[in-house]
């Protein structure tokens, strides 16, 4: 009795062994499909155009809230409500961008035939050039027919002329044409690329604005989704800003601000992000680089600025102001978002500015 009770535990000990293997199994697909949910909602994002007419911000807003409601919730009752609310915003999307597009095509066509009408015009026009020059070279032929050598010579000479002038205003009106069509799309052009800027630039710093830096930063938190691809945080802060407010007029304070927007350039790459994120506060977004590249990075510029000093001018007699600045460092980790990724890096900071200042913290310190 005694052995078939030790079998029967032994049974029962390989049963659960088994269960928990697949308990393990169903946690490990519970999991990739979750991922896989994740950046499939990620490539909708992709998928979704920056058109106004279309509402895509709010179309990835939603996308976004989705997501958080798949990391956040186990229950299957809330999971099915939430796809099925996330299915019928993204179905509703296709079709507003399915009729959007149709819209737009038949725009293009209403343009194709404008543009036809146009050129039919234009062809209109060389045909009467054509007609003129035709007219006249039957109108030389015949002159062969006169018996005089003179009236032949003087009767050619005026035809010629006549082809001549109007050859050469035809050249004319089309190279006028051309010169006013190019100078307009160049305009056009500029102005476009001007209200780009604009649109993207902090109007003091010439450093990326908040906006641009919320797109930048988002883009870069689904990229990392779908691919891993790092980046670090590393947010700025002017010490004691304030008090050179206060001390000097905020002429000065704005003086501080570009000087270390000038000072950050310097050292940062190409592919770096430098923005204002508010006040005094800026952001620096590293792409690629480890929490080892961002420590280097904040404390070479933490130093340079540092050991920088800027003359205020005549009006302060010349007086030399220095000043520092603080850095927080976060970096991407894998199931971060925009907000718990620049939070980390905000309360680095906070730790910079409450331990000492003109020193960089990383996310690693506040635990």
């Amino acid at each position: 009795m005694g052995l078939f009770f030790r079998k029967k535990d032994r049974d029962d000990e390989q049963t659960l062994k088994e269960l928990l293997e697949k308990l393990g199994e169903c946690a490990e697909q519970s999991k990739f499909y979750m991922s896989g949910v994740k950046a499939l909602l990620v490539l909708m994002k992709d998928f979704s155009f920056d058109i106004k007419e279309l509402n895509a911000d709010a179309f990835k807003r939603q996308m976004d809230s989705l997501s958080e409601e798949f990391s956040n919730t186990n229950k299957i009752k809330k999971l099915e409500k939430a796809f099925d609310k996330g299915k019928d915003t993204i179905i509703n999307y296709i079709n507003d961008k399915r009729d959007y597009l149709r819209e737009r095509e038949d725009e293009f066509r209403n343009i194709i035939d404008l543009l036809t009408r146009g050129i039919s015009v234009i062809n209109d026009e060389n045909t009467e050039f054509n007609r003129k020059i035709y007219d006249k070279s039957i109108a030389i032929a015949n002159i062969t027919l006169l018996d005089d050598i003179k009236k032949i010579r003087d009767s050619i000479k005026l035809e010629v002329e006549y082809m001549q002038t109007t050859i050469k205003e035809k050249q004319t009106s089309g190279e006028k044409q051309i010169e006013a069509l190019t100078k307009e799309v160049q305009s056009l052009r500029c102005d476009l690329e001007k209200a780009q800027t604009a649109s993207m630039t902090d109007g003091l710093t010439g450093a990326f604005n908040r906006m641009a830096m919320d797109n930048y930063l988002e883009r870069l938190v689904d990229r990392s989704v779908v691919s891993d691809a790092p980046f670090a945080l590393l947010m700025i802060d002017v010490d004691n800003f304030k008090k050179i407010n206060d001390f000097y007029g905020h002429q000065i304070g704005d003086s501080v601000l570009m000087a270390l927007i000038s000072q950050c350039k310097e050292l940062i790459r190409k592919e770096d992000f430098l923005a204002r994120y508010g006040g005094e506060e800026f952001m620096l977004i590293l792409p690629n680089a480890s929490l080892k590249n961002a420590i280097k990075k904040g404390s070479e510029i933490c130093r340079a600025v540092e050991l920088s000093c800027y003359l205020l001018g005549e009006k302060y007699a010349d007086e030399k102001l220095s000043f520092t600045i603080s850095i927080g460092i976060s970096t991407f980790q894998k199931g971060d978002t925009v907000k718990t990724v620049t939070e980390r890096a905000d309360k680095a900071l906070y730790l910079a500015k409450t331990t000492g200042k003109n020193r960089v913290v990383t996310e690693k310190e506040l635990l």
